[in-house]
C-alpha cells in the first residue's frame, strides 16, 4: 500500500496518552510518537471535523458483510479497519478502493457514508521529513462490503497480516479506544439510514 501509515499508528491506540481536554465537538485526544521522534496528535470527532477537504490524506472503511464487520490485523497483533493514504493524485474513494483490495481482499458498495474524522497535527519537526500538508485529515466511512474474495492478500508494505469478520461484539473486544469509538459511529450511522447531509457519500469523495 505504499508508504504505511497504519490506522494503528495514526490513532496512537496502541501508545502514547489520553488528552486531559478534549476539544469541543471531538470525541476524543490523544498524543503519540511515530517512529523514532514525531510527535503527533490526534484528535477525532464527526466528519465535520474536517475544515479543508484538499487536507484529507488518509482513508478508512467500516466495512459491514451483513450483520459483521470487516478488520484487518496488523503484523504487530493489533485490529483495525482496512485503509490507508491517498497516493499520487487518487480521490479518497480511489484511495479506498485499492487500500481495501489490497489488505483485505474486498471490494465495497459505492454507498460510502463519512462518520468520523481525525485531524493529524505534527508537534515537531523531524530533519528530513517533508511536511506538505498540515494538519491533515483521516476520514473514517461506513459501507456495506460487496465481495470478499478468497485470495491471499497482498500489502504491499507487508504490515497487514490477515483479515477477520467479526460480529459488533467481537469487534469491540478486538479495537483500540479510538477505533471502538468510530465503530460506534458506524453502527449508529446504519441504524439510523441515510444519515445527515456530512454523511452522505459525496462528502469523501
Amino acid at each position: 500500500m505504499g508508504a504505511r501509515n497504519t490506522a494503528a499508528a495514526r490513532t496512537g491506540v496502541n501508545g502514547g496518552r489520553e488528552c486531559a481536554k478534549v476539544p469541543a465537538g471531538a470525541w476524543h485526544a490523544r498524543e503519540t510518537v511515530w517512529g523514532e521522534s514525531q510527535r503527533v496528535r490526534l484528535t477525532t470527532g464527526p466528519p465535520s471535523l474536517v475544515t479543508d477537504a484538499e487536507r484529507v490524506r488518509s482513508i478508512h472503511a467500516v466495512g459491514f458483510a451483513g450483520d459483521r464487520v470487516l478488520l484487518v490485523e496488523n503484523r504487530d497483533g493489533t485490529w483495525t479497519f482496512p485503509g490507508g493514504r491517498l497516493e499520487g493524485k487518487e480521490t479518497p474513494r480511489e484511495a479506498l478502493k485499492r487500500e481495501v483490495w489490497e489488505e483485505a481482499r474486498a471490494t465495497l458498495a459505492p454507498d460510502q457514508r463519512p462518520v468520523a474524522a481525525t485531524r493529524i497535527e505534527f508537534l515537531n519537526r523531524v530533519p528530513g521529513r517533508i511536511y506538505r500538508v498540515h494538519p491533515s485529515f483521516l476520514v473514517w466511512v461506513v459501507a456495506d462490503v460487496a465481495h470478499l474474495s478468497d485470495e491471499p492478500h497482498h500489502d504491499p508494505c507487508e504490515y497487514v497480516t490477515g483479515r477477520r469478520v467479526a460480529t459488533p461484539d467481537e469487534a469491540f473486544a478486538l479495537l483500540g479506544p479510538l477505533e471502538r469509538r468510530v465503530l460506534e459511529a458506524a453502527l449508529a450511522a446504519r441504524a439510523c439510514g441515510s444519515g445527515p447531509p456530512e454523511m452522505r457519500a459525496g462528502a469523501a469523495a
